[in-house]
C-alpha cells in the first residue's frame, strides 16, 4: 500500500497543491507567533545584558530589580576604594539635541550619558579615535557621526532637551511671548566613534562626568534616580564576596542620603535574568494573543484539509474498492489514507517552517528592523512543524474512517453515500448557540464584560457547529435567484448536490468573515459612540485663546476652508472670556491628521500650536489607538482568511476533476465553453456570497453587543453599520470567487467533450 500511496502522490500531485498551501500557511503562522515571542525575549536579553557586559557585579535594589535608588558622586568614589573593588560606575543619563556646523538640528533627541572612570567598563566598542581625555570631548556613535557629518576632531553641539534653539521663541511680544528661554548649546570635540549597536540601552553621546555636569547641571548631583551601579572586582566573583559587598555598599550608600531602599550586589547575569522575568508578562500576553489567532487559522485549515481529503477519497472509490477486491484489507485502506495525510502534512509543514525561518534570517541580516534581534528558536520550528503534521493527521481521520467502512461493491458501482445531517452536532450546536446568545444579550444589557465575552465565544461556536443546517439551503436559494440563466441554475444544483462539502467550504470562509466583521463593527461602534460622548462632554475641538488678539474675517474664512474643519464660531474680543474662536472638527482625525490641522490653525492665527486649547488631540488619540488595534487584529485574521480562500479554490478544483464526464456531457448537449466557465464561477460566487453575508450579519450583531457589554454604565451605545468596510468585504468576496475559480475554469474548458466522456475516472 505504501507503493500505491507514493505513486498516487507522484502522479496526481496537482490535486494536493491547495492542501500543501493550507498546511504551510498554518504551520508558518504558528512558527511566526512563537518566533515573535522568542524575538522579544532575545531582544530584551541583549538590550539588558549590553549595559553590564564589562562589569563583574551590579548594585541594585533588593525588592525589585527595576526599582531605582539614588547616590552621589562622592559615594560612588568611596565604593571604588573598597578593598577588592577596582572601579565603580554610576551611569547617569539625560537627553540632548545634537547639531553641527554642517547639519542643523532637526529636534531628534540623543541619549547622553557619563563615561566610566575606567575605560574598560565602557559597554560600547570604540571603532575610531580615543577615549575622551578632557571634559570638552565626547564619544559619539557612528550613526550620529554620519547624520551630522562629524568625525574625530570635529565639533558637535549639544542642546538640552526642552530648550529652544537660538533665534526661536525667546522673549518678545506676540504669540511667542512666554515661551521657554533658549539655553546655550555646548560644544564638544569628538575624540572617538563607537559602533552603532542594535540595543537601545546604550547612549548615543558619551561625556565625562564633569562634561555631563557642565552640559546638564543637576544630573549627577545625587537626586537623579539610578537602577544600578556597576563594579569591577580584582578577584573571583563568589556568593560570599557578593554578600560582603552587599553589606559594605548598603552602609556607604545609606550614609548622608537617608536611603530607605534596601540594596544588594548581584552578578550582571542574575540581574538581567530577574529583569527579564519581570518584563516577560507583557510578552507572554502578546504570545497568547498571537497563538489564539494561530489556533484560529489551524481551525479553518482543519476544515479545508478535511474537506479536500474527503473529496479525494470519494473520487477514488473505484480504486479503493478494486484494491479491496484484490486482497487489501480495510485496515490497509485506512492506513493508506492516513499515510497520504502524513506525507502531505510533513511536506506542507516543512515548507511553512522553512519560509518563516528564511524570512527571519533575511530580516536579521538586512538590519531593516533596527534594534530588534530577530530570533526563531529550535522550539518554535519544531512546534510549527509538528502542528502541520498533527493538523493533517486529524483531518485525515474522517476520510480514513469512510474509506475503511466503504463497501467494495458500492465502490465498483461508483455510487456514493448520501450526505447525512450530523444531528448530534447540530442539536448540541443549537443549544450552545441559544445559551451563548442569551448570555451575550444579557451581558450587553447589564454592561458585564466577562459575560459578554463568554456569550460571544459560545455563540461563535454555535454558529459554526450548526452551519451544516442553514448554509446549504441558503446556497441553493441564492443560486436560484442569481441572474444568469441556465448556468446559474446548474451552479446552484452543483453546490447543493453535496451539502456537507459545500457547508464545510462555506464555513471556512464564514469564520474569517465573521471575525473580521465583528472586529470592524466593534471598532466602528466604539469609535462613533466614544467620540459622540466626548463631543457632549467637550464639544470644542480647537479653542483660540483671547490673548491672540482680534481675528479678521479673512482668517475666519481660511479656518473654515481647512480640510477637516466643520465650523468656526468667533466671539467679540471685548466680551471674550478665555477664547475668541471655537473650531469644530470632524471625528475621524487621528493623531497625525489632528496635529497637522492644529499646526495649520496655529499658523493662521499666529500662535504656537501648544497655545491652542480644546479636546482635538484627546479625541485623536482614541481614534489612533482604535485604528492601531483594528489594523493589528485584521492583519492577524488575514491568515484565517487566506486559508479559507485556498479552501474555496481547492473545492472548486476538485469539483471540476470530479465532474469531468458530466461537464463533457453538458458540452455535448450544447453548453458552450463560456457557459461552462460561467457555471463554475457562479458556483464559487454563490458559496462566497452566502458565507460573506451570513458572516457580516452575525458579525454586526456580535460587534455591537460586544461593545455594549464593555462600555460603562450611563453611556448609551447607538448601533451603527460601517458600510464602507462591509461593501469592501462583499467586493472582496466577489474577487475571491473569481480568483479561486480561475484555475478550475481554465482546466474545465480545455477538456473537449469527446476526451472528457472517454475518461474512466
Amino acid at each position: 500500500m505504501r507503493t500505491v500511496v507514493l505513486s498516487r502522490l507522484r502522479l496526481q500531485w496537482t490535486r494536493y497543491l491547495m492542501v500543501l498551501a493550507v498546511v504551510a500557511v498554518s504551520s508558518g503562522f504558528m512558527t511566526a507567533a512563537l518566533g515573535l515571542s522568542s524575538t522579544l525575549t532575545a531582544s530584551m536579553t541583549n538590550d539588558l545584558a549590553a549595559q553590564y557586559k564589562n562589569s563583574d557585579a551590579v548594585i541594585t535594589t533588593k525588592a525589585d530589580a527595576m526599582a531605582s535608588f539614588s547616590s552621589t558622586p562622592q559615594q560612588v568614589d568611596e565604593l571604588s576604594r573598597v578593598d577588592g573593588v577596582d572601579s565603580a560606575w554610576a551611569q547617569y543619563t539625560t537627553v540632548g539635541v545634537p547639531s553641527s556646523k554642517d547639519v542643523s538640528s532637526d529636534g531628534t533627541p540623543a541619549t547622553t550619558s557619563n563615561l566610566p572612570e575606567d575605560p574598560a567598563m565602557l559597554p560600547a566598542e570604540i571603532t575610531e579615535g580615543n577615549f575622551p581625555s578632557g571634559d570638552d570631548q565626547a564619544l559619539v556613535t557612528e550613526s550620529i557621526a554620519d547624520k551630522y557629518k562629524v568625525g574625530v576632531g570635529d565639533t558637535l553641539s549639544l542642546q538640552e532637551m526642552g530648550g529652544a534653539p537660538a533665534g526661536e521663541g525667546g522673549e518678545g511680544e506676540g504669540p511667542g511671548q512666554g515661551a521657554q528661554a533658549p539655553s546655550a548649546a555646548k560644544e564638544f570635540t569628538v575624540s572617538g566613534l563607537t559602533e552603532t549597536t542594535a540595543t537601545g540601552a546604550l547612549a548615543s553621546v558619551w561625556l565625562t562626568g564633569e562634561g555631563l555636569t557642565s552640559f546638564s547641571p543637576g544630573q549627577v548631583s545625587g537626586d537623579r534616580p539610578l537602577e544600578a551601579i556597576q563594579l569591577t572586582l580584582d578577584g573571583p566573583v563568589t556568593d560570599a564576596r557578593l554578600q560582603e559587598l552587599t553589606t559594605t555598599a548598603g552602609k556607604i550608600l545609606a550614609s548622608g542620603q537617608g536611603q530607605q531602599t534596601e540594596l544588594r550586589v548581584v552578578t550582571p547575569e542574575q540581574l538581567t535574568e530577574e529583569i527579564l522575568d519581570e518584563l516577560a508578562a507583557g510578552s507572554n500576553i502578546l504570545t497568547m494573543f498571537l497563538l489564539a489567532f494561530a489556533g484560529l487559522s489551524i481551525l479553518v485549515a482543519l476544515l479545508v484539509v478535511t474537506n479536500t481529503l474527503s473529496v479525494l477519497t470519494a473520487q477514488r472509490a473505484r480504486e479503493l474498492a478494486l484494491l479491496r477486491c484484490v486482497g487489501a484489507t480495510s485496515k490497509q485502506v485506512r492506513r493508506s489514507v492516513l499515510t497520504e495525510g502524513l506525507v502531505l502534512g510533513t511536506v506542507g509543514a516543512l515548507v511553512g517552517v522553512a519560509v518563516v525561518w528564511g524570512l527571519a534570517v533575511v530580516l536579521q541580516a538586512s538590519g531593516i528592523i533596527g534594534a530588534v534581534t530577530v530570533t526563531v528558536a529550535p522550539r518554535d520550528l519544531l512546534v510549527g512543524f509538528f502542528t502541520g503534521i498533527v493538523l493533517t493527521m486529524i483531518a485525515s481521520l474522517g476520510p480514513a474512517r469512510r474509506a475503511h467502512g466503504a463497501s467494495p461493491l458500492d465502490g465498483l458501482r461508483g455510487s456514493r453515500a448520501a450526505d447525512g445531517v450530523p444531528r448530534v452536532r447540530i442539536v448540541l450546536g443549537a443549544l450552545i448557540l441559544v445559551a451563548g446568545a442569551g448570555a451575550l444579550v444579557f451581558g450587553a444589557m447589564e454592561r458585564n464584560p466577562l459575560l459578554g465575552i463568554a456569550g460571544g465565544l459560545a455563540s461563535f461556536l454555535g454558529v459554526v457547529m450548526t452551519s451544516r443546517l442553514y448554509l446549504p439551503p441558503l446556497v441553493q436559494g441564492l443560486g436560484r435567484i442569481l441572474p444568469g440563466g441556465q448556468p446559474s441554475r446548474l451552479a446552484a444544483v452543483n453546490a447543493a448536490r453535496y451539502p456537507a462539502r459545500t457547508a464545510t467550504t462555506a464555513t471556512a470562509l464564514l469564520i474569517g468573515v465573521l471575525l473580521v466583521a465583528t472586529v470592524l463593527t466593534g471598532q466602528h461602534v466604539a469609535r462613533v459612540n466614544l467620540l459622540n460622548e466626548l463631543d457632549q462632554q467637550r464639544p470644542v475641538d480647537i479653542s483660540v485663546p483671547a490673548d491672540a488678539g482680534q481675528i479678521s474675517a479673512d482668517q475666519v474664512q481660511e479656518l473654515s476652508e481647512l480640510n477637516g474643519v466643520l465650523s468656526v464660531e468667533t466671539t467679540d474680543p471685548a466680551k471674550a472670556e478665555g477664547a475668541i474662536a471655537q473650531i469644530d472638527a470632524v471625528q475621524s482625525l487621528n493623531n497625525s491628521a489632528a496635529s497637522e490641522l492644529q499646526e495649520k490653525v496655529a499658523g493662521i492665527v499666529n500662535l504656537a500650536p501648544g497655545e491652542l486649547q480644546g479636546a482635538l488631540m484627546e479625541k485623536a488619540s482614541y481614534v489612533s489607538i482604535l485604528e492601531i488595534m483594528l489594523t493589528v487584529t485584521l492583519g492577524l485574521l488575514a491568515a484565517a482568511v487566506v486559508v479559507s480562500v485556498l479552501g474555496i479554490a481547492s473545492t472548486m478544483s476538485l469539483s471540476v476533476l470530479e465532474r469531468v464526464r458530466e461537464n463533457s456531457l453538458l458540452r455535448a448537449l450544447g453548453l458552450t465553453r463560456r457557459q461552462l466557465g460561467a457555471m463554475i464561477r457562479r458556483e464559487a460566487l454563490v458559496i462566497s456570497l452566502v458565507a460573506t453575508i451570513v458572516g457580516l450579519v452575525v458579525g454586526w450583531v456580535f460587534g455591537t453587543l460586544g461593545v455594549m457589554s464593555l462600555v460603562t454604565e450611563g453611556m448609551t451605545v447607538e448601533p451603527t453599520v460601517p458600510w464602507p468596510g462591509y461593501l469592501a468585504i462583499i467586493l472582496a468576496a466577489v474577487v475571491v470567487a473569481v480568483l479561486a475559480s480561475a484555475a478550475p475554469v481554465r482546466r474545465a474548458t480545455r477538456v473537449t467533450p469527446v476526451e472528457g466522456m472517454a475518461r474512466v475516472d
